[in-house]
């Protein structure tokens, strides 16, 4: 690798950890704070909202082949910069909505522009830019900028709403969205030109190659892509089913606002610290035994949630917890990287993306259904428990066949 290219992959680093920690943290978490404020003033009940949250995440399921296909025919700054004027001007339109359909429709808009501004492009870049012994590091540290942001965000959002009012919020933080992402994608995104002119080449050819085989169908003849891809929807069911039910769940159990907020709070800088030495794992040690000892954590973990009406058990499934929500974040793009070929991976990515975002639109709305049946919360985590097994057993054999 040359100096120059040496150099300016750290460069595409910084910007992707600012842009997971800008763009990213303000859509995806900061979100969940403006609910109670626009439910409140415009009447919507909780029902209404939060289908909002499911049609974004469909949305982005179905982007994400697309946005992987994108990547490998449109120049990266192109995709993210539209991307980024969509993610962060529609933002600032959730501020001027006055019924539920218009936060719909906007939350579309909104899902198409992350889906080519952050997860994908990022992974790729990174993936391109970097040595395989360093990307599960590199992965690790700039979503990382997720926990950071979405730590900084909601204090300032938080304060915030107490000066003003939830449109206002909406139009700074999206204004925000904007400012940060497009300089970013105008001028720093950019894939490496040894990669660029391979995909030049084999998109000019006419005749059918290996590089060519961008399509559902090609890929899907991959010894580990079914297996990969239902580990990756069933790992999302049960980590999203988890940690969008953590706070109800303990309030149901009888906790206080302050306990709820302290698991919270513990659970964000657990998790903060995880991906950062989740990636340094993924890069030491072979992938399935960092995939056995994961597994492991996860399952413990689940345990101590089902006994969480002691206080002990609660933190201790708050530390475990944490520590394995890397995997979301750093497992799919990394797996892609480990297990599939460099030169199509932002289609791979692309797909298997789509399944774990699928799996994470599903796994919400299932605990809550449990949860409202005379079983209760309990048997959401057993059934998450089982679902974890089974995910894990499916990323080992997926590393097995490669």
């Amino acid at each position: 690798m040359d100096k120059s290219k040496n150099n300016y992959k750290y460069i595409i680093a910084v910007s992707s950890f600012i842009l997971m920690a800008v763009a990213f943290s303000i859509v995806n978490s900061v979100n969940t704070i403006l609910t109670a404020p626009v439910i409140n003033a415009r009447n919507f009940s909780i029902g209404e909202f939060s289908l909002l949250f499911t049609i974004t995440a469909i949305t982005i399921a179905i982007c994400s082949p697309l946005v992987g296909n994108l990547l490998n025919k449109v120049n990266i700054k192109i995709i993210m910069s539209l991307s980024s004027i969509l993610a962060g001007g529609g933002y600032m339109l959730y501020g001027l909505a006055n019924n539920i359909l218009s936060f719909y429709l906007i939350g579309v808009i909104v899902a198409i522009g992350m889906c080519g501004l952050t997860t994908i492009p990022i992974s790729t870049m990174i993936s391109d830019w970097f040595e395989p012994e360093k990307k599960g590091s590199i992965m690790g540290i700039v979503f990382a900028g997720i926990g950071t942001g979405t730590f900084f965000w909601m204090q300032i959002a938080s304060r915030f709403l107490e000066r003003y009012n939830y449109r206002l919020a909406y139009l700074f933080l999206g204004a925000i969205v904007v400012i940060v992402s497009l300089p970013i994608s105008l001028f720093i995104a950019k894939r490496p030109d040894d990669v660029m002119a391979k995909l030049r080449d084999s998109n000019n050819k006419n005749n059918k190659s290996k590089d060519k085989s961008y399509t559902f169908k090609d890929i899907s003849k991959t010894p580990s892509f079914w297996t990969f891809s239902v580990g990756l929807l069933l790992m999302g069911i049960s980590f999203a089913g988890i940690k969008q039910h953590i706070q109800p769940y303990l309030s149901v159990l009888g906790y206080s606002i302050s306990f709820n907020a302290n698991i919270g709070s513990t659970l964000a800088l657990t998790s903060l610290v995880a991906n950062i030495v989740g990636g340094i794992l993924f890069d030491k040690f072979k992938t399935k035994i960092v995939l056995y000892f994961m597994g492991t954590v996860s399952c413990i973990s689940v345990v101590f949630l089902i006994l969480a009406g002691n206080p002990i058990f609660a933190y201790l499934f708050t530390i475990f917890y944490g520590l394995t929500m890397c995997m979301s974040s750093i497992w799919p793009s990394y797996g892609v990287s480990r297990l599939f070929s460099n030169e199509n991976y932002s289609v791979v990515f692309g797909f298997v993306n789509m399944f774990f975002i699928l799996g994470t639109s599903v796994g919400p709305f299932l605990s809550g259904v449990i949860a409202d049946t005379s079983f209760g919360y309990q048997a959401s985590w057993v059934i998450y428990f089982f679902t974890t097994i089974i995910a894990y057993f499916l990323f080992i054999r997926s590393v097995k066949n490669h």
